[in-house]
């Protein structure tokens, strides 16, 4: 603790350097540390003369008054937090106060003023520094700032006509929430309309509000800003401290409303500077002469990096590394790119229609009172449950309202919700099929499967039952079924007793013959009817049961037994053989399997055929099959008309040198007529007829390339109810990468191995669930994550939709009865945004994982019902999920807003209003082209959404967002296999999405800044109104590159910059700071909370809340090991390649980390086993060697299961060395120190929860003990290889003297790096006294210590001890004998003597520093590649060099020889591509060892190899 006479000191220093800030707060701790030593003075004195009481009464006082200077800056941040509502209420009190006082005369002012600050007083919530009242100052402005922004902004909408139109579309109900309501009523009035009506009006009454607002809750006592700067007299705040009566009331009423001038002043300014700031970025890009000008940088900066691009993929080896890459690394690799967007689009629409239903099904759950709130546990019992599924499976498939009788409305209303949108997708499918067959009728084609299908769906829809199917284990899990059915088991004989009863019942008669026919109709003749034998019933009822369970042809017994051990094996083998290929957009096609008459009155049937009477799973699935199906026909559909051409124009353009992507064929076989195949293909078909001429297209487009798809094994086109395989593109000819596209790739099956993958998968994912969801922290740092991408878009603005797509999220069952509001939220889901976070995709993909193999499957499950029993884990997986697809949809928001404004701008109606339809169309089509070929748009729409006016800029919008926001159906390959792979990784994907979504933003900056209107669009639109779109298109490229610098690179070095001038830090200091902290914050945008001035700096990192910093912090990296190269003298091609690779190596690290059970395994493993022997990785020990093996067994085993405790509750308890301590929540609020005395606050944990950052804490006062605890075991080490040496009885002179001055060089270094960190703290202004004392409480010896701060070196002598034992060795009888009896000590020592007090080298540190982090990414590479090797095959080497041990001497480093910059390009690129197209190869490679079934086997891919060596 410094005395007052230090701080005086250091206050003064201050104040000569021209620091008056840092000056004037050290002058304040100083007095308060005066006052602190007179007090615990007097209760020395008091507790010597025997008055204890007053002793601890002084002893608390003198405390107390350090408190603030003691504390963390957090912990004033979080009493910040807690004072601001405090705050707020004591505002509003005080004015009602201040007007009773001012009408009635009473004195109620002054005393509610002095309970509030009583009762903040007495619970310690008035914030003691400016970062704890900033925060009280901007949270209780926000609480009240932003509902009523929010509410204004609706009013607004309402009143410019909009009627919510985003939401609401038509016939939209009016808003269910009174707040909103009357949001809505304000706006339509006269005064709303007149108000708020323009945007000047918006921000004029959003000014008053707030104003008005900040009057209301300011306390008496706030200063305004005209009191800090002393300026504009009559804002400046009256001293009401003497006041009473009405003068006091006056009094705060004038100051109260300076304040809230001031406030909505501030208001103003915001609401008008924001726009101006957004105007300012798009105006570089739609000012005439500079928009030509930018717009011709950014295409001649784009032909730059095509021309170099297209140069680098000349030089051997990059081309194919870029392939590899391509395919491993995007999210569509090599397929057909735009169809693969519409295949994401398809999948979209499923996972839609799966949220609406399980959003239907839990309303249901929730109305019967089936689950607990805090967690997924039911509250019913087995009888009660079983009668729930009952009643509901009944209503649901028999539409049988009595099914529900007794139920509440709610739970009623629940079920028929669920009951119309199973009937509403019913009538689609019969649209669907109803137009398919229409087409089908009208080109003469016959179709038997869809003819039947539609007839069953006609008299389902008949029958007013519910359910268009029921669910079968039969259908949904054949290989189960199957293995369980027993045909002699009691089972199937109710079921055969039941068909029999029900074939007798029906009194069937035989049908006439054929010769009875003939006889009926020519010769009158009747036949008297005649029934079936009890024998032949027998016969029907087992040859029908057989039928009906899939054992079709038994005649008997036996026969079926043969038929089912046919099956069961062919199960069997398919686990061990190929799966085929199938098709990734897939069709229901057994939807539509033929009913069986009578079924419903048939349970013992259904019973045997396994009916799934789980109401859940069968409405779950079967609106998942419709809406998958109708999907699936609409694509197949669109595909080929939008995307592929027919047979006669295929080949045409194939004859001209083209490839089209798709070619249809014309009719079933593929062929127009002879003539046109003839003609195309030069084959001489002459009277060959058809056949002919389809061989000869065949060959000719499969000599191409071509593949058929469609065909089954024997080489037919398939059949089915949509026209085959593969719908309306069965028969066509397409590209391979379209097939691809179209074709999921076959497989091995189910293999062991695979099952060890997934159950490392499920725990991985477990560890990683319990990290991340239900840690209040993390949810936070997701938050404002998703802000920045919005922000670094330009997405972020005054007119953001937050209120609007809040309510989209947040909908419930009610709204969704809105047609308009389900329709646009259908279309919003069908854009693949929603529910696309990469951390619960990425788990509910290792649960998928899991449920493939039967050992992973249980282990699965135990953690999911584990899951269930965490309070609030569901609510936190909803947060976690919800809150990234609200962030997303304003996005998508946002995207269409400035397109549409800008189209607006320049006159153009996509939409059709105001214009005549064929107007619109025109305009649209061109646009779209014109977008396509530009790049802003991948597609004219999407197929997946209604063909409408808006669908251009829709789609537009969603794919913009899927490029520029982290999206988990963009994940490449290789990334989901790495995060799949149990060993390496924590969501890996974080790291890939941060990488693609920067670099999209930036190109798509780019494209927009150099768009133009193209010759075709500028002739429907003119001139004029083209430049107007150019301009404008251009700003929107130039808001958005300008967005995306200051929030990635402007932001964090503002903030740090802003961070350093709050607290007086300098950069001298700020640049100390960094190089003590760990290396792990290396290249992280670091900011100040603190800085006291002597030595104690607390410091936040903004990489943690930054999603940006994945790709900064590389880059800061780089640029550092540039300057730090630069130093060493080293050559410019040195220089670049160093740095070139330090941030290869930044981006490859989160590749290459340990997963965190992984990582706790590796922990805990003995060395010899490849573990790290009961060691951390930061060095924490978790057992001692010497402890029992029991002991360890048990310590190990807590390391590893702490994995799985849940984020919020390692607050309370957390894992430490093994055992389960108290956590840092638990100790602030029981007051029990850390384990090395810190203490800890509630108010510092709520700061860390809201802020979702944890403070770094560097205090050179305490530190320093750590420092010189690490110098001491490497000084003597650096002597005991000398020892060694000189203890060996075979070791020369020259040996012992040499290694003597390795010891030397290595202590010199070993002290320099010791003086560098002293050199860094000094910087901080730590004392010489603070820092003597730490370093001898370590164990150095005072005139080590000396020397060392003084900057001189010190080196040991040979010691006694040493001399001693080796003459004791000497004398020994039965020593070995030595090469040299008499030991140059003397020597030794004159080396020590003639080198002590040479000048230490501080920038050796700087060196050893970065090298050491060098060393650190190359072992971290390393250690995976090895860890992969164990099971897989290769290992890689990152070209990182670890710096050299620095002599006392340095070799001044020779320059290499000159290169020419394209020799250096061409070789850097090529070793770069080369090797990461290496790692990139291993890691899949070995990702295919591991689980054959999932990543692709090993036998097939050798197979492959040798067929490409010609064996």
């Amino acid at each position: 603790m410094p005395t007052f006479r230090e701080l005086e000191q250091a206050a003064i220093s201050r104040y000569e350097s021209g620091d008056i800030e840092g000056a004037k707060r050290l002058k304040k701790q100083a007095l308060a540390q005066q006052e602190h030593e007179l007090i615990a003075g007097q209760a020395i004195a008091a507790f010597e003369n025997g008055d204890v009481k007053s002793a601890k009464a002084l002893k608390k006082q003198a405390l107390d008054i350090l408190a603030p200077y003691e504390e963390s800056t957090f912990t004033d941040i979080g009493r910040g937090l807690v004072v601001a509502p405090v705050t707020v209420a004591q505002g509003i009190a005080e004015f009602a106060a201040a007007g009773l006082d001012l009408s009635l005369g009473t004195e109620y002012a002054r005393p509610v003023t002095e309970a509030f600050e009583g009762f903040k007083k007495e619970h310690d919530l008035d914030p003691k520094t400016t970062a704890g009242e900033v925060t009280e100052e901007l949270l209780g402005f926000g609480l009240g700032f932003i509902p009523i922004a929010g509410w204004l902004g609706r009013a607004s909408s309402v009143a410019k006509g909009a009627n919510l139109a985003r939401v609401t579309t038509k016939g939209a109900k009016k808003a269910k929430s009174r707040f909103f309501r009357s949001a809505d009523a304000f706006g339509e009035s006269a005064t709303g309309k007149a108000l708020l009506k323009s945007r000047t009006g918006l921000i004029g009454t959003t000014a008053l509000a707030t104003g008005a607002y900040e009057t209301l809750v300011t306390p008496d006592g706030r200063a305004t800003m005209s009191d800090a700067f002393d300026v504009m007299p009559l804002l400046q705040t009256e001293d009401t401290s003497q006041m009473e009566g009405s003068d006091l009331a006056a009094g705060i009423i004038k100051n109260k409303l300076r304040r809230g001038f001031e406030g909505g002043f501030a208001s103003l300014t915001f609401d008008v500077g924001l726009p101006v700031a957004g105007i300012a970025a798009r105006s570089l890009g739609t000012v005439p002469g500079v928009s030509a000008v930018t717009s011709t940088l950014a295409r001649t900066s784009s032909s730059i990096f095509n021309a170099a691009g297209r140069q680098i993929g000349k030089i051997p080896g990059v081309g194919a590394s870029k392939k590899f890459l391509t395919e491993q690394l995007s999210a569509t690799g090599t397929k057909y790119a735009k169809l693969a967007e519409e295949i994401l689009d398809v999948e979209a629409v499923g996972a839609d229609a799966q949220r609406t239903a399980l959003k239907f099904f839990e309303e249901w759950e929730n109305s019967t009172g089936q689950f607990m709130t805090i967690v997924d546990v039911t509250k019913k019992t087995k009888k009660q449950r079983a009668k729930l599924e009952k009643d509901l499976y009944k209503f649901l498939t028999e539409a049988n309202s009595t099914a529900l009788d007794g139920y509440t409305p709610r739970a009623k209303q629940a079920a028929e919700r669920m009951l119309k949108l199973d009937l509403d997708f019913q009538d689609s499918i019969f649209k669907e099929l109803e137009l398919r067959h229409d087409e089908m009728v009208l080109s003469g084609k016959v179709n038997p499967g869809l003819k039947s299908a539609l007839e069953d769906v006609k008299a389902h829809k008949a029958s007013t039952a519910g359910f268009l199917r029921r669910r079968f284990k039969q259908y949904d899990n054949k290989e189960e079924f199957y293995k369980q059915l027993d045909i002699e088991g009691p089972a199937f004989k109710s079921a055969y007793k039941e068909l029999r009863t029900a074939l007798e019942n029906k009194n069937l008669q035989k049908p006439l013959t054929g010769i009875q026919k003939l006889q009926v109709k020519f010769e009158g003749a009747v036949f008297p009817e005649a029934p079936y034998s009890s024998k032949e019933l027998d016969e029907m009822a087992s040859s029908k049961l057989y039928e009906y369970i899939g054992l079709a042809g038994a005649k008997d017994v036996p026969d079926a037994k043969r038929i089912l051990t046919e099956l069961q094996n062919s199960f069997k083998v398919g686990r061990t053989e190929v799966i085929q290929e199938g098709r990734a957009v897939g069709l229901a096609d057994d939807m539509f399997i033929k009913r069986i008459e009578g079924l419903d009155e048939l349970p013992e049937l259904r019973a045997l055929k396994g009916e799934v009477i789980d109401p859940k799973k069968v409405f779950m699935s079967t609106i998942s099959d419709m809406a998958n199906t109708l999907a699936g026909a609409n694509f197949y559909r669109g595909v080929g008309r939008e995307l592929g051409t027919n047979l006669e124009d295929g080949l045409e353009r194939v004859a001209k040198g083209e490839l089209p992507a798709i070619i249809r064929s014309v009719d079933r076989r593929g062929a127009a007529t002879p003539d046109v195949a003839k003609a195309r293909s030069g084959a001489d078909v002459g009277n060959a007829g058809t056949d002919a001429a389809i061989i000869a297209a065949d060959d000719r487009l499969k000599s191409l390339g071509y593949v058929r798809i469609g065909m089954d094994d024997t080489g037919e086109l398939t059949t089915g109810v949509f026209g085959g395989k593969f719908a309306d593109m069965t028969g066509a000819y397409v590209r391979p990468e379209v097939k691809d596209a179209l074709t999921t790739p076959a497989r091995m099956g189910l293999d062991g191995l695979g099952q060890a993958v997934a159950i490392g998968a499920t725990l991985k994912g477990q560890a990683q669930r319990m990290a991340i969801v239900p840690n209040p922290i993390s949810q936070v740092r997701n938050i404002y994550g998703n802000l920045m991408y919005l922000a670094g878009n330009g997405n972020l603005g005054r007119d953001s939709d937050f209120v609007d797509t809040f309510r989209l999220i947040a909908a419930n069952v009610d709204h969704m009865d809105d047609a308009g509001f389900a329709r646009f939220s259908q279309e919003l889901g069908a854009l693949g945004v929603m529910d696309t976070s990469l951390v619960t995709s990425a788990l509910r993909d290792y649960r998928d994982f899991a449920q493939k193999f039967s050992a992973s499957e249980k282990v699965s499950n135990v953690f999911g019902t584990i899951n269930k029993a965490i309070p609030f884990m569901k609510q936190f997986e909803k947060l976690y999920s919800e809150s990234d697809s609200f962030f997303k949809l304003m996005a998508v928001f946002s995207e269409q807003s400035k397109m549409t404004n800008a189209l607006g701008k320049a006159g153009l109606d996509v939409l059709g209003s105001g214009v005549s339809s064929t107007s619109a169309v025109g305009i649209r089509s061109a646009l779209a082209k014109n977008l396509v070929d530009s790049g802003l748009a991948k597609r004219a729409g999407s197929l997946a959404v209604a063909d409408s006016p808006s669908n251009l800029l829709l789609t537009m919008a969603g794919d913009t967002v899927k490029d520029t926001m982290p999206v988990y159906s963009r994940i490449g390959k290789a990334v989901r296999v790495l995060d799949a792979i149990p060993v390496v990784g924590n969501f890996t994907s974080f790291a890939s999405e941060n990488i693609r979504n920067s670099y999209n933003t930036m190109h798509r900056g780019l494209k927009e800044l150099s768009f133009r209107v193209d010759d075709d669009l500028k002739k429907i639109i003119g001139k004029e109104r083209a430049g107007i779109l150019e301009r404008q298109i251009r700003g929107i490229g130039s808001q958005r590159l300008i967005s995306f610098l200051a929030v990635s690179a402007g932001t964090p070095a503002a903030v740090t910059k802003a961070s350093m001038l709050a607290t007086g830090t300098t950069q001298e200091e700020m640049d100390a700071a960094e190089s003590l902290v760990g290396e792990f914050y290396q290249g992280h945008a670091l900011g100040v909370i603190s800085n006291d001035g002597r030595g104690r700096m607390q410091l936040f990192d903004q990489s943690f809340v930054n999603p940006y910093g994945f790709v900064r912090d590389p880059i800061i990296n780089a640029m550092r090991t540039f300057q730090e190269k630069g130093e060493l003298n080293a050559s410019d091609v040195e220089k670049i390649t160093a740095a070139s690779w330090a941030g290869i190596l930044g981006y490859l690290e989160p590749f290459a980390s340990e997963s965190i059970i992984f990582e706790r395994a590796l922990d805990v493993l003995p060395s010899s086993w490849l573990g790290r022997g009961g060691e951390t990785q930061t060095g924490s020990k978790i057992y001692q060697d010497g402890e029992s093996l029991g002991s360890k067994v048990s310590q190990g085993v807590t390391h590893m299961l702490s994995a799985y405790i849940p984020g919020y509750a390692r607050m309370a308890t957390e894992e430490r060395g093994g055992e389960l301590q108290a956590g840092r929540l638990y100790r602030a609020l029981s007051g029990q120190p850390g384990t090395r005395g810190q203490t800890f606050t509630g108010n510092e944990e709520l700061a860390r929860a809201v802020t979702g950052m944890t403070p770094i804490t560097l205090n050179t006062r305490e530190d320093f003990t750590f420092k010189g605890g690490e110098y001491l075991p490497l000084r003597s080490s650096a002597k005991s290889v000398a020892t060694r040496v000189i203890k060996r009885a075979d070791s020369t002179v020259e040996q012992m003297t040499e290694s003597w001055n390795t010891y030397l060089d290595n202590l010199y270094r070993e002290q320099s790096k010791l003086y560098y960190n002293v050199q860094q703290a000094r910087k901080l202004n730590a004392t010489d006294t603070d820092l003597t004392r730490q370093l001898k409480s370590a164990g150095l010896g005072a005139a080590e210590v000396k020397a060392i701060l003084d900057g001189r070196f010190w080196p040991g002598l040979a010691s006694k001890e040493l001399i001693k034992e080796i003459r004791m060795t000497m004398r020994s009888e039965d020593r070995a004998p030595r090469v040299i009896q008499d030991i140059p000590w003397g020597t030794f020592n004159g080396l020590s003597n003639d080198v002590r007090n040479q000048p230490l080298s501080p920038e050796v540190g700087a060196q050893e520093r970065a090298a050491r982090l060098a060393a650190k990414r190359a072992k971290i590479a390393q250690e995976t590649d090895a860890a992969i090797a164990n099971v897989g095959q290769g290992q890689v080497q990152a070209p990182v060099q670890v710096q050299a041990p620095v002599p006392l001497v340095q070799e001044v480093v020779q320059p290499t020889e000159p290169q020419t910059l394209l020799d250096t390009a061409s070789g850097f690129v090529s070793n770069a591509a080369n090797t990461i197209g290496d790692v990139g190869t291993d890691i899949i490679e070995s990702a295919k060892t591991f689980a054959p079934s999932y990543f692709g086997d090993r036998k097939n891919q050798e197979i492959a190899e040798r067929a490409q060596r010609g064996q």
